[in-house]
């Protein structure tokens, strides 16, 4: 090369350089010191707390639009009120469509109440998606995936990122499951919460000190979503009623209106709390009972729209029984959960931390019908606790079972495809946790299968159904809106929220925790009743043995604000709360789902039910005869929520 090309070639390489240079240059004297400085989050999530929220319409005000003028008619009317029926109910409600939904017990009270508490894409699908080659399964991660994210911004105070623990005992193991979660990691996309990691013995021995680390040789970690499954429920309720709804629970579908030419005009339900009778017109109906699918199919079958008269085998849901059961929180790390990628036979099982204690769960047994109300086994306990037992360095005691439930997985098939006699169920195992949508001739529209974390999809899709094929005469409906909408609770929400509490109100942070991330803003309201309410001024025995005054202003030992009189996450305040704003009708509505604590200590639920009583007696103006009734079958409920028998009572339902 001669000299003249050499120092043209470093002539040209110094400009570059110095081009290059003042660009840099540039960027960080616009960035550091031209470009407006955002303002410091304090400003932003640190706002004064709200307290006004206006009350919702009561329960009564709510029936009362079943019966107005001659004529009336709803735009869609909605059967089931667990997560995909309170769902379209939010869908429908925001697009301007006028709706009403009836849920026979209380919303959540089935599948819905007894999931395993996670927003997830699902691990397992995706290993079968790879090694099935099942283009169904990649399908339903990617969605769950995309969905876990809608689901951890628009109800941001019940639900948060969990990272998630699979130990690893062989050492060709661990680039096997490391890629598995890294490819877990790229199908979600710009939804991906964290990227997965690896952590040596060591350090998964310091964050798990409970798990057998004798031959451990890794462990990869992963993240999901957890979440809060009842108390979104509930939300997704109030939140379609705060939106205009007509959401009522304890209301029974008792039959199918049909016209003369068979087409579904409206049903006739019954308030099981007056026992009055009602006829309620609409345009569309769907249903959205989870696991009792077929029993709606079964009354639109029959050309009166009325049940069979004998029990029928379902046709479209093919039934499991999952349970799962809740331990102390020393039985897990208090940040991370576990997951046994391969049981003995051949199922996921995962360890949680959840709302301060260990879920640990499911199991997945076939079933031929879909029982009322599922209850779980001892064998099923035993399995779980023979599971776990694998991986800790200490004996699990019966005793530290503090809750179990057993819930049904609606696992679907289209019932065309299934003739009468031919229903039989037989392993699960092949069947995708997809959702099915169908319509039947008489307009019905069906929506079943799926999970939790997709249920604001199934949701969407049933209702963009229901608007291109039924007329809703030139209503003007707005697209789809639940993909931003921010559940109540969630607006005004940041994650140090317990912070604002516990400096307005002087509390300790373990109910400040409780109490934000389970009503989010609405948490000033619940500490507020405390010295608005009459109970302030009397004692109450509840969920301690002990008798308290409630109050917010005063703090001892007796306070429950302080908690220093009990342990679990109960309080007086919460109850009053939710009868004003979250239409509880059962002792057993609060105890286990606007509060989970049946779900938490079934034993601590079991000695909280004479106090709970009385509360709602008070203000629902039950005789003694309606109290006692209830104060049973909250007892009956409870007491089958895997309570060893050696500390309860199943003759007497009580505690030993």
């Amino acid at each position: 090369m001669s000299s003249r090309t050499a120092r043209f070639f470093q002539s040209t390489l110094f400009r570059s350089t110095a081009a290059a240079g003042a660009v840099v240059g540039g960027t960080i004297l616009y960035l550091d010191f031209i470009k407006p400085k955002k303002k410091p989050e304090i400003v932003t999530s640190y706002r004064p707390l709200k307290k006004n929220y206006p009350v919702p319409p009561s329960r009564e005000d709510l029936v009362k639009n079943l019966s107005g003028d001659d004529g009336k008619k709803f735009d869609v009317l909605i059967i089931g009120g667990g997560a995909v029926g309170t769902g379209c109910a939010v869908d429908a409600a925001t697009r301007g469509l006028n709706v009403c939904l009836l849920e026979k017990t209380d919303f959540g009270s089935g599948t819905s109440s007894k999931s395993t508490k996670m927003a997830h894409g699902g691990v397992r699908y995706l290993e079968k998606a790879i090694f099935q080659l099942s283009k169904a399964q990649l399908d339903l991660v990617i969605e769950a995936l995309n969905e876990r994210g809608n689901m951890l911004r628009t109800a941001p105070h019940l639900c948060s990122v969990l990272p998630i623990m699979i130990p690893v005992y062989n050492y060709w193991q661990v680039p096997y499951f490391f890629a598995g979660c890294k490819m877990y990691d790229w199908f979600a996309g710009k939804q991906n919460i964290r990227n997965s990691t690896i952590l040596s013995r060591e350090q998964a021995e310091a964050l798990a000190p409970m798990m057998d680390t004798t031959n451990l040789k890794a462990a990869c970690v992963y993240h999901d979503g957890s979440f809060n499954d009842t108390r979104m429920n509930a939300t997704l309720a109030i939140t379609a009623i705060d939106n205009g709804a007509t959401v009522l629970n304890y209301f029974q579908v008792d039959q199918l209106l049909k016209d003369s030419k068979g087409q579904l005009y409206g049903v006739k339900a019954t308030d099981l709390e007056t026992k009055k009778s009602y006829e309620i017109k609409a345009e569309s109906i769907i249903n959205a009972t989870g696991p009792f699918a077929d029993k709606i199919l079964e009354m639109d079958e029959d050309p009166q729209g009325l049940p069979p008269k004998e029990e029928q085998k379902p046709r479209m849901v093919v039934p499991s029984s999952g349970v799962h059961i809740v331990l102390p929180e020393y039985y897990c790390p208090t940040t991370m959960g576990l997951l046994d990628p391969a049981t003995a036979d051949g199922r996921v099982m995962f360890f949680l931390p959840w709302q301060g204690k260990v879920l640990a769960g499911t199991t997945d047994t076939p079933l031929k019908t879909v029982p009322e109300n599922p209850t779980p086994t001892e064998e099923d306990i035993q399995d779980i606790i023979k599971e776990m037992q694998k991986y800790l360095v200490f004996p699990i005691d019966r005793n530290d079972v503090l809750s179990a439930w057993s819930g049904i997985r609606p696992l679907v098939r289209d019932p065309a495809t299934v003739p009468k006699g031919k229903e039989s169920t037989g392993s699960t195992e092949g069947l995708v946790r997809s959702h099915l949508l169908i319509q039947s001739p008489s307009g019905l529209v069906t929506i079943s299968g799926g999970k939790w974390t997709t249920y604001r999809e199934m949701a969407q899709e049933t209702i963009d159904y229901v608007v291109k094929h039924f007329d809703f005469h030139g209503k003007n409906i707005k697209p789809c809106q639940t993909n931003e909408l921010i559940l109540i609770g969630g607006d005004d929400y940041s994650k140090n929220y317990s912070a604002r509490l516990i400096h307005e109100y002087k509390i300790p942070l373990k109910l400040a925790k409780h109490l934000s991330h389970n009503y989010g803003s609405r948490a000033p309201m619940i500490l507020d009743l405390y010295a608005s309410s009459d109970y302030n001024k009397l004692p109450i025995t509840l969920a301690a043995d002990e008798t308290f005054t409630p109050s917010h202003t005063s703090i001892s030992p007796q306070n429950s604000l302080s908690y220093q009189s009990f342990d679990e996450p109960f309080t007086i305040a919460e109850l009053l709360y939710s009868l004003k704003y979250e239409y509880p009708r059962t002792p057993v509505d609060f105890l286990a789902r606007r509060t989970r604590l049946a779900f938490l200590n079934a034993r601590e639920a079991m000695s909280a039910v004479d106090g709970v009583v009385e509360i709602m007696a008070q203000d629902l103006k039950w005789d003694d005869a309606t109290k006692e009734k209830l104060r049973k079958e909250a007892r009956q409920y409870i007491g089958n929520m895997g309570i060893s028998p050696k500390k309860f009572d199943v003759e007497k339902f009580t505690i030993k």
